[in-house]
């Protein structure tokens, strides 16, 4: 059974701060013997000492060997008996776990302690409808879908051995040796580079002295490397020209289509989706700006932190295993999109609340249903429905967050212009 203590009069507001608390609790002596006694009978049940059984150890003895041991447990029995009466008091919900800090504790005399508590921000949404945004339309014209292919037939293309001397639209492979002051360097041997001619070099002047040399040549120069001057030998080992293939039958038939015509056609539908979702995303992106210039707020700090390590796991999946990252650093940068995450998902919530959305079994079902078509054995199917039991709430808010943003989409004013 929980300890009951008498905080009448004993229990303060120090100060807030945006959605942090703190509250000031003093313990008396009465309430701190209450307390004193109580802990004792609990250490009672764990403390063994030589020539007593377990549970049966005198308290006082218990009092006198283990002040430490007492201490932590009247001040753990002192916040979970002082943390109803506060949130009773002063009508706030932790949303993190509450810290207690400040601590002067006098045995068998007072104790006095800090609660903080972070709590979730008071929102009372305005300004969510009527959202006034721009709808910006760009049209597919047919350079775009020439351009995509051109792209696509870049991609695809490879280098063809030729004959002759190295010209500017070569690939050039090479091979060469370093010098630094006649002094051949070590492990400055690199066989088989290949060089974009058109393009420019790691080695100021490469290309130029190996244009016009023939397969097997060798060429000399100088040239500056960092703050160092160098001599290179290098050695021309093959000569290619870029292969873009054409669009011919064998490029239709690989892109899944009989026809250029059809080919086109499908780029273009291709394009068009792209830039929808291009447009969509902006149009919402409008639409959260103006939700979130309406409704400033001020977080709990930790779940700030909770979000931007969410944030930095996902990204650090993303990049090289190898590669060094900067957790503090990143934290710090993913701050920003923390914060707008969370404020826009209370937002979303408290204006769901206010116009009565919520998320139906119907709608719970109808996600499952959509993930169950993408899915193709019965075993992959039965791990998502178990998948979705366990995180239903989860999934719940999320249903409720997209469908309170389409309410609101619904309800701005979108005016359409074309994007060039």
């Amino acid at each position: 059974m929980p300890l009951t203590l008498n905080f009448s009069g004993r229990i303060k507001k120090l100060k807030q701060d945006g959605c942090v608390h703190l509250f000031g609790v003093n313990v008396d002596s009465e309430n701190l013997r209450q307390t004193v006694d109580a802990a004792l009978v609990r250490l009672q049940a764990v403390v063994s000492i030589p020539g007593f059984r377990a549970g049966k150890v005198p308290l006082a003895m218990i009092k006198a060997q283990f002040p430490s041991m007492v201490k932590d447990e009247v001040l753990d029995l002192s916040a979970k008996a002082a943390l109803p009466e506060i949130l009773k008091t002063d009508k706030v919900v932790p949303v993190v776990t509450p810290i207690m800090k400040n601590v002067s504790y006098e045995p068998d005399k007072k104790l006095y302690f800090e609660v903080q508590l972070e709590c979730n921000p008071q929102v009372d949404p305005k300004g969510y409808e009527k959202i006034p945004a721009v709808r910006r339309v760009k049209k597919v014209a047919e350079e775009d879908v020439t351009g995509y292919i051109d792209q696509v037939r870049q991609y695809n293309a490879y280098l063809k051995p030729v004959e002759g001397k190295v010209a500017k639209d070569h690939f050039v492979i090479v091979n060469y040796e370093s010098y630094e002051n006649e002094v051949k360097v070590q492990d400055g041997d690199v066989n088989g580079e290949i060089v974009d001619m058109s393009s420019p070099q790691t080695i100021a002047g490469l290309a130029d002295n190996i244009l016009g040399a023939a397969k097997g040549e060798t060429r000399e120069f100088d040239s500056s490397f960092g703050d160092k001057k160098m001599r290179f030998k290098v050695t021309v080992a093959e000569i290619k020209s870029k292969v873009v293939p054409e669009i011919d039958e064998a490029f239709l038939k690989e892109a899944g289509v009989a026809t250029l015509e059809e080919l086109r056609a499908n780029v273009r539908k291709l394009l068009e989706r792209g830039e929808t979702e291009k447009t969509e995303k902006d149009l919402t992106t409008q639409i959260e700006d103006s939700l979130l210039k309406s409704n400033p707020m001020q977080l709990p700090p930790t779940l700030v932190k909770e979000e931007a390590r969410e944030l930095f796991g996902i990204l650090k999946k993303r990049v090289n295993p190898e590669e060094e990252v900067q957790e503090d650093a990143f934290l710090e940068r993913l701050k920003p999109v923390a914060e707008r995450n969370l404020s826009l998902t209370y937002l979303l919530h408290n204006i769901a609340r206010k116009e009565k959305i919520e998320a139906t079994a119907d709608d719970v079902t109808a996600e499952l249903e959509k993930v169950l078509t993408r899915l193709n054995t019965e075993e992959e199917k039965k791990k998502a429905r178990e998948l979705f039991e366990k995180r239903k709430d989860y999934i719940q808010a999320s249903i409720v967050e997209n469908k309170t943003m389409a309410f609101v989409r619904s309800k701005a004013v979108i005016k359409e212009e074309s994007k060039a």
